[in-house]
């Protein structure tokens, strides 16, 4: 079963239940275990594709960051030294903070672009609306602040295109200065217009906060998406009691970073 076939709330709710269980344990056998897990779900889900493993790539060397610093830079007590490379010198108990803070990067990161890659906007809008009770007035305004980020590219390439047939002659690229302004401003105030006519037009159709509305498409909850939550809670629980069993599990605790 493909996860786009799942109510975007209860993709919503597994997506928590995952990054909460992250937030809550600190040593890396438990961060492994919820990595696998997450991993081998996206692959049988066949949610991976090459537009996954492109947005795949800032993540994991972010991840790989944290953990050369962690491992090198970490305040730990009693630490003793692994290896040297210069100036650097890497501890156990700090190569074992960056590998929990490399997995929870991983873990969170995963979940959350199967989550975004394989939810339309508008069905996490109406699910919302329908499953959460989330108000209409509101839910409509952040689907148009979603449905701005697309318009907010072809807006900048107009103003540089602008800017160019206004400027006389090409500099070379070692002499042009990145003033981030002169794109920022015409971008905001287009922006602001363009929001002023959109809350207005809101407001004509009677997209107030207290509306009552039908609607042409309804997203339902089906015993399918009960299933998958239940099943991503137990998951998360049985890898925990699992850890805490085998003695591994350290609990939340604060973190002791560079």
């Amino acid at each position: 079963m493909y996860m786009k076939h799942f109510n975007p709330t209860a993709k919503l709710l597994a997506n928590l239940i995952i990054v909460l269980g992250s937030l809550m344990v600190f040593d890396p056998y438990t961060m492994v275990m919820l990595f696998g897990v997450s991993f081998l779900f996206a692959i049988f889900t066949k949610s991976f594709n090459h537009k996954n493993l492109k947005m795949m790539i800032p993540l994991i060397c972010f991840a790989f960051g944290m953990l050369w610093m962690n491992a090198s830079l970490a305040r730990v007590e009693n630490p003793e030294i692994i290896a040297t490379f210069g100036f650097l010198t890497f501890t156990d108990k700090g190569f074992i903070v960056g590998t929990v803070l490399f997995f929870r990067i991983l873990t969170i990161g995963v979940t959350s672009i199967l989550f975004t890659c394989n939810t339309e906007p508008d069905a996490l809008i109406l699910s919302l609306i329908k499953q959460c009770k989330l108000n209409p007035g509101i839910a409509y305004g952040v689907l148009t602040a979603l449905r701005f980020l697309p318009s907010m590219e072809s807006d900048l390439t107009l103003i540089n295109a602008a800017h160019k047939i206004r400027s006389s002659k090409e500099k070379k690229w070692y002499k042009k200065k990145n003033r981030w302004y002169r794109n920022a401003i015409p971008l905001l105030a287009t922006n602001i217009r363009k929001a002023e006519r959109v809350a207005i037009a809101m407001e004509s159709r009677g997209f107030q906060t207290n509306m009552k509305r039908t609607y042409y498409r309804t997203v339902n909850w089906y015993r399918k998406d009960t299933v998958f939550v239940l099943v991503t809670g137990i998951v998360v629980i049985f890898i925990i009691l699992f850890s805490n069993y085998m003695g591994w599990l350290v609990g939340f605790k604060r973190w002791q970073g560079f």
